[in-house]
């Protein structure tokens, strides 16, 4: 397969997947080495493909939905993160990031990418096995999060639900 085909059959992958493609993964799938598809990427990139890199692999970016800003109380405990991820999930929304403004830095943001439960369990794994504090602890009382919904109606039910939750803020 010479590079252009196979640039196009990574490109086939990327927007075909409902989730992250881990580059080792591709690599084997394409028969190549995971430096070649890190080449491959960037040179998508400069053709003008909207590839994202995430801890859990490249997926290409679609403005098909939209997306909202919300603003949320900070976790009181893992099990209060884990409940404000999984309501945004379960109810059809995207957690692009996580934005916390810092009192001397100003807003600090932080990728996730987190579309599905199995995303949360990889998030909330990593989170536990490193030992580190979550993003919003440096606010003293909310975060932002970026989040991506079909539609205006996704995001109602999202909001009353963490209303209802009491998260949001």
């Amino acid at each position: 397969m010479n590079s252009n085909r196979r640039r196009e059959s990574l490109l086939r992958i990327l927007k075909t997947s409902d989730r992250p493609v881990k580059g080792v993964d591709l690599a084997k799938e394409l028969n190549v080495t995971r430096q070649v598809i890190v080449k491959d990427i960037a040179l998508l990139r400069a053709s003008g493909a909207d590839i994202l890199a995430t801890s859990n692999g490249y997926i290409i970016y679609t403005t098909k939905n939209k997306e909202f800003e919300i603003k949320c109380k900070n976790h009181t405990s893992d099990e209060h993160l884990l409940l404000e991820l999984q309501t945004i999930i379960d109810l059809g929304g995207k957690v692009k990031d996580v934005i916390v403004d810092h009192p001397t830095y100003g807003s600090i943001k932080a990728e996730l990418n987190l579309s599905s439960n199995r995303d949360i369990k990889t998030f909330m794994n990593k989170s536990r096995e490193n030992g580190f504090k979550q993003l919003s602890s440096l606010s003293k009382d909310y975060h932002i999060h970026t989040i991506e919904v079909p539609d205006e109606k996704v995001l109602e039910e999202i909001k009353k639900e963490l209303k209802e939750e009491d998260i949001l803020y």
